[in-house]
């Protein structure tokens, strides 16, 4: 956390795709908008989206041939916060 209110990311997690493939994703960003909306995002109030800007770069390794295109691409990342859940939408940069 910043002391503005903002947030520097860099989170680290493991998906298991539906078919039991798993992928690596280092994923990092920034959160940054009006000090009462980030006092609203920390206390788990909803938000409207589009009051804040959160966006990533995630990086992808795996070892599945079906997912190994995703170790050679480049993306982003728009985000939002939910009182119980982040929702990350990538895209890929072409």
């Amino acid at each position: 956390m910043r002391a503005d209110g903002g947030a520097v990311l860099e989170v680290r997690y493991t998906i298991r795709a539906v078919d039991g493939a798993l992928i690596y994703v280092r994923n990092i960003g920034m959160r940054q908008g009006p000090p009462d909306v980030l006092a609203r995002l920390g206390r788990g109030e909803p938000v409207d989206p589009a009051a804040y800007y959160f966006r990533t770069t995630p990086r992808f390794e795996t070892g599945a041939p079906s997912y190994a295109w995703l170790n050679d691409v480049i993306a982003v990342g728009s985000a939002v916060r939910r009182p119980d859940a982040v929702v990350l939408d990538f895209y890929t940069v072409t």
